[in-house]
């Protein structure tokens, strides 16, 4: 099996997409709410998933030239993720997202740091490049 390799990673926001410079690291959890019941005289309990949802977020060095400078919270926009490049046949997930923060960072013995989080708007669709 062929693994992807995080360095060659994308992601791209806007429409059309633009791709961030600088990436350092990006995450995307989805999830779904359970419920459970059961009735009287059952061994057991029985559950299903419900309403589904995405969030995460995007580490990118600082850089005023960059796509990030010009995010903002309240932001609603066309997203897309690539963990493994956008070489054909690839796997990338895409949607559309609002930024809940903007969380920039610094230390003397480092490149200071934007970290954008973000909530799905919708269905996080995964396609093939």
């Amino acid at each position: 099996m062929a693994f992807y390799k995080g360095r060659d990673g994308v992601v791209k926001v806007g429409t059309p997409p633009a791709a961030l410079g600088h990436v350092q690291s990006w995450n995307v959890d989805e999830t779904a709410d359970e419920v459970r019941g059961w009735g009287m005289g059952d061994d057991y309990d029985t559950g299903f998933a419900t309403i589904a949802r995405w969030s995460g977020s995007v580490e990118v060095y600082l850089d005023a030239a960059d796509e990030s400078n010009g995010i903002a919270i309240r932001d609603e926009m066309a997203v897309e993720f690539y963990p493994g490049g956008e070489t054909s046949g690839n796997v990338y997930f895409s949607g559309t997202a609002e930024i809940l923060s903007l969380a920039r960072s610094a230390s003397k013995d480092g490149i200071p740091m934007l970290t954008i989080n973000f909530t799905g708007r919708g269905a996080l669709t995964k396609a093939t490049v």
